[in-house]
């Protein structure tokens, strides 16, 4: 084999480096290892300023919350803050879009929609209840910070859509199965109905208002199906 041969054979099984050679070997792995780590070290540490700012935002609000206090609270140096994030809004956002994949997970429906309709209401609705305790007083600041600011605005109000559009879908489902009154607009009631759900959590977990969990778990979903024409399933005793 000629010489130019031999080499073009070299490069084409060699890798590559910066120079122009990958390195191989144990001292290569070890630095590719190296370079997971720190890369997985770094997703711990946001994921602990995130924890922590939520902490700080629950006790303090958003208007008293420093980046100073949010760094103390993950036991980091003042600017390793800005590493991760580019201010207090930034990580206040980024916390927001944590609780909104909760709220999205908590109503999106079963895998295989097969339920009784009347029952997969009730466990959403619950679901979402459940999931916007747990999240009361991030959610509450979410009210309040959405209307100084635009971009938690629309964050809110892309949520806010999802949910209607979630709920219309369903409830065009019900009416082709001929479960829900063929002659309401769905999208109309989906965001009538998405309303009312959001501001009475909103009221009773975190305005301050005082209900029997059960009972308004049961009334919602209860509202819910005579607004849409929805039966609940008679079983048999």
């Amino acid at each position: 084999m000629a010489s130019g041969e031999v080499q073009r054979a070299r490069s084409s099984r060699e890798p590559r480096t910066r120079g122009g050679w990958k390195p191989a070997g144990t001292a290569a792995a070890r630095r590719e290892a190296h370079e997971e780590r720190a890369t997985a070290k770094g997703l711990r540490t946001r994921d602990d300023l995130l924890a922590a700012a939520r902490r700080v935002f629950e006790r303090d609000g958003y208007l008293d919350t420093r980046v100073a206090d949010i760094a103390a609270e993950a036991a980091l140096a003042h600017g390793s803050f800005y590493t991760y994030f580019s201010s207090k809004q930034a990580v206040f956002l980024a916390v927001v879009r944590e609780v909104v994949r909760e709220l999205r997970a908590a109503v999106a429906p079963a895998p295989g929609g097969a339920d009784d309709a009347y029952e997969a209401l009730d466990r959403a609705n619950r679901r979402y209840l459940e999931t916007y305790r747990a999240n009361r007083v991030m959610w509450a600041l979410v009210e309040q910070v959405s209307t100084v600011d635009p971009e938690i605005h629309r964050i809110r109000l892309l949520g806010r859509r999802a949910h209607v559009e979630r709920m219309a879908r369903t409830i065009q489902r019900w009416q082709r199965r001929g479960l829900a009154d063929r002659d309401i607009d769905p999208r109309t009631t989906a965001g009538a109905l998405v309303s009312m759900l959001s501001n009475f959590a909103y009221w009773w977990l975190a305005g301050g208002d005082n209900y029997d969990a059960e009972a308004a778990a049961k009334t919602l979903t209860d509202i819910c199906a005579r607004a849409v024409g929805l039966r609940r399933r008679t079983r048999p005793r």
